[in-house]
């Protein structure tokens, strides 16, 4: 008798579970990827459902791939009570109760390992522009071994619809803009760079509402045609871009040390030097030897236990082991530059550091 009542408790079960999933009114036909901020898609799939008063139970196959913490859902016209994974068959019941009869909906979202997401910028700066056009597109890539049919893909709030063959990348374009400000700039600074080259770069300010870590490329218009100037990487938490983008062929610097005096020296028993105070001087001359006028920061690399005495122009930065000046250089034009600082309490080297 308790066989038989047991058995009846789980074909009332089994005929529920049945049931529930009979009535889904409608899947939706067409998978949605939604773009989230860690630049992973996730599906999301709707369900439209009838449900009955008391509980109902319907079987969902998750991908394989995707862990049961991964899996988020949300409930319409019910309550969610409880999520039971069948590890046989990978299926994962849903457990819904329902005060009445009513038409819900169930929103599945989970991630999307499969496919491969890369963010590019391209920046385009016209001759006779004060900003450069800005374009965002994406690659997409199924690296999966099955195709993805025609599915709506929702990326920085903007929808595509397309599929994707195993292993095919689609380049899609999300966004074009101005950058708010931009200037043209080069920059010395061979602590940092690890050369004595002057670097060009592109400073650029734009909207919070397009920062995605992403590779930048950037081109410049002239008579001859659209160029490539260089590639950088952004890392999309700032909107403040400092693209580096090549190299100031026409700039030249040379620095020299003018005078390096040591001062008020103590020494120890053995009669060795352990500490000292410096006064020095250096003299930068910057040539600007294009047709055109140029703008570039150079950075003084210091000890950090320095005091500024002079400089004969004024400084950019002032910071605990460095200093730089910016100077604009009208075409075939030279400017020179005197600093001098005091080293204090210094045990070894100079307040003017070496590369």
């Amino acid at each position: 008798m308790k066989k038989l009542l047991l058995v009846l408790i789980i074909i009332l079960f089994i005929s529920g579970s049945a049931l529930a999933q009979d009535l889904i009114v409608e899947k939706n036909p067409e998978e949605i990827f939604i773009f989230a901020g860690d630049s992973s898609f996730y599906q999301k799939e709707t369900w439209v459902v009838e449900l009955q008063p008391g509980e109902n139970i319907y079987s969902w196959e998750k991908p394989f791939s995707v862990q049961e913490e991964e899996v988020f859902i949300q409930v319409e016209g019910g309550e969610l009570v409880s999520l039971i994974s069948d590890s046989s068959n990978e299926s994962t019941k849903i457990i819904i109760v329902a005060e009445e009869q009513t038409k819900g909906k169930i929103y599945l979202i989970f991630p999307l390992l499969y496919l491969d997401l890369n963010y590019l910028y391209q920046y385009f700066w016209e001759p006779d522009k004060n900003v450069p056009a800005g374009t965002l597109l994406v690659d997409i890539t199924n690296e999966g071994q099955e195709p993805i049919p025609e599915s709506h893909f929702i990326i920085s709030g903007k929808e595509f619809i397309f599929g994707l063959k195993p292993y095919e990348t689609k380049r899609l374009v999300v966004d074009e803009f101005q950058a708010v400000r931009a200037e043209k700039i080069s920059r010395y600074n061979p602590l940092s760079y690890g050369d004595t080259d002057v670097h060009f770069f592109w400073d650029l300010f734009v909207s919070g509402d397009i920062l995605f870590p992403a590779k930048i490329e950037c081109f410049e218009g002239s008579t001859s045609g659209v160029v490539f100037l260089g590639e950088s990487y952004t890392l999309g938490e700032s909107s403040e871009l400092e693209i580096k983008v090549g190299k100031s062929n026409d700039i030249t610097i040379e620095e020299k040390i003018e005078k390096q005096d040591k001062l008020n020296q103590v020494y120890n028993r053995e009669g060795k030097e352990v500490l000292y105070d410096t006064q020095e001087k250096k003299v930068y001359k910057v040539a600007n030897r294009s047709p055109e006028r140029k703008k570039i920061e150079v950075f003084v690399p210091l000890q950090e236990s320095y005091e500024l005495i002079s400089h004969s122009v004024p400084l950019s930065r002032v910071e605990s082991n460095q200093i730089s000046f910016v100077l604009e250089i009208e075409p075939q034009d030279e400017v020179e530059v005197v600093l001098e600082v005091a080293g204090k309490n210094l045990t070894s080297g100079f307040a003017f550091r070496s590369w």
